[in-house]
Formats: structure tokens, C-alpha cells, sequence
């Protein structure tokens, strides 16, 4: 587990978001100052990891944005500001 003191997702659509990050990472919980990489996300990690949460949020970004937004409270806000990530 990354040393960063644990800050849980509040409210369901972040609850969500790092639900479905923690599943494709195989780890029990992922809290907000976590990033991708302090649990050895890849890019093939990162392709799942779009394609999962498009299904779960009905937005979607590029492998690209989880790379550049790997902290969960960044990839969060990007999802939730509406915008399209690297496509938009």
C-alpha cells in the first residue's frame, strides 16, 4: 500500500469511480491521494481501467488521461468536470 494517510471517496460517483480503480488495480481500497503507479498500474491496467469506467460513469477518457491524472482525487475531477479528457 502507498504511505499516504488513507482519504476515502466521498459521495457515490467518487465511491464509484475508486471502486472500479481498486478492482482493475486488484487491491482492496484506493483513497483519494493514492496514485496509479504507487500499486504498479501499467498501460495495459490503464486501457481496462477506460473501458471499465465508461461502462461504470458513462464518461470517457483516454489511457493517456489516467497516466497524467494517476492520483484518484485528480482522475476523479477530471471525470466528474464533464470533459472529455485527451479527447475533448
Amino acid at each position: 500500500m502507498c504511505e499516504a494517510d488513507y482519504r476515502e471517496p466521498d459521495g457515490g460517483f467518487a465511491a464509484t469511480v475508486a471502486a472500479v480503480v481498486a478492482d482493475v488495480l486488484g487491491i482492496d481500497r484506493v483513497g483519494l491521494d493514492d496514485s496509479f503507479y504507487d500499486f504498479g498500474g501499467t498501460s495495459l491496467q490503464a486501457i481496462s481501467l477506460c473501458v471499465r469506467l465508461e461502462k461504470a460513469t458513462g464518461r470517457a477518457i483516454e489511457p493517456v488521461d489516467v497516466l497524467e491524472y494517476d492520483v484518484l482525487a485528480d482522475l476523479i475531477t477530471l471525470l466528474s468536470d464533464g470533459s472529455e479528457g485527451s479527447r475533448g
